[in-house]
């Protein structure tokens, strides 16, 4: 599949619409209906991203989380974004959700605060639990990583810390089951608040569903489209 600067390229190029109409013909009817369905149910207003990820099995867990549940993206900071891209571990989920990487923790929290998203982290003495984290707003879910948890500058920069209750003898979940936790709660209250299971707006919707039409062809047929739609010839079927 295209990876996300191509996908951007294209779309903005060509816009959604036009996208849309010159790939449906070579998408079956199956694949589009699991288009709009899983669209039905994306939460723009919700992500994930997890500091200096130690295992990559676990950050590619919770890609597929992200993507299952319908959140919007998954980011790592201090990490490559390749750690995100298992195939095996994600099942291919990591196709379909936005993923980014960052450098430093000042470039994410100001990336994340610039497009409106609160980010709360996950941390074992967090002063809100897990079902007081507002959902009004677009949220952030923060997690460090299974060593060490949350670095100190990572806490002090947070809107807030939070904590999954928890009544056993452990005292900690795994950073996969504690994200896979999180955005069950999170996307269902948020939903709850926004009134519907998926919180985009009309054009949102429309340039996601370009986006996954472009992902969902061969990677060489969608870039030999730009060339070949701006000519407004014929598409070659890939």
């Amino acid at each position: 599949m295209l990876d996300h600067p191509t996908t951007e390229r294209i779309l903005a190029e060509l816009g959604a619409e036009r996208i849309v109409e010159t790939l449906a013909p070579y998408l079956s009817e199956h694949r589009r209906e699991r288009i709009e369905a899983a669209l039905r149910g994306r939460v723009s207003g919700v992500h994930v991203a997890v500091e200096e990820p130690y295992d990559p099995h676990n950050a590619a867990a919770v890609v597929r989380s992200v993507e299952a549940f319908g959140a919007a993206g998954v980011h790592v900071i201090r990490a490559s974004e390749r750690v995100l891209a298992s195939r095996r571990t994600t099942q291919g989920a990591f196709h379909w959700v936005e993923r980014g990487s960052f450098a430093a923790l000042e470039e994410f929290f100001a990336a994340m605060h610039q497009r409106g998203l609160r980010v709360y982290g996950g941390a074992m003495d967090g002063e809100l639990t897990l079902d007081g984290l507002p959902v009004v707003a677009p949220i952030c879910l923060l997690f460090g990583n299974e060593h060490r948890g949350l670095s100190a500058a990572a806490r002090a920069r947070c809107d807030g810390l939070y904590r999954i209750p928890m009544f056993g003898f452990s005292e900690s979940l795994n950073l996969s089951v504690s994200a896979a936790v999180s955005l069950y709660d999170v996307l269902r209250r948020r939903r709850a608040h926004v009134g519907r299971d998926s919180d985009l707006e009309p054009e949102e919707y429309r340039v996601e569903r370009a986006r996954c039409y472009l992902r969902a062809v061969d990677p060489r047929f969608a870039v030999g489209l730009v060339a070949q739609t701006k000519r407004s010839g014929p598409v070659d079927s890939p």
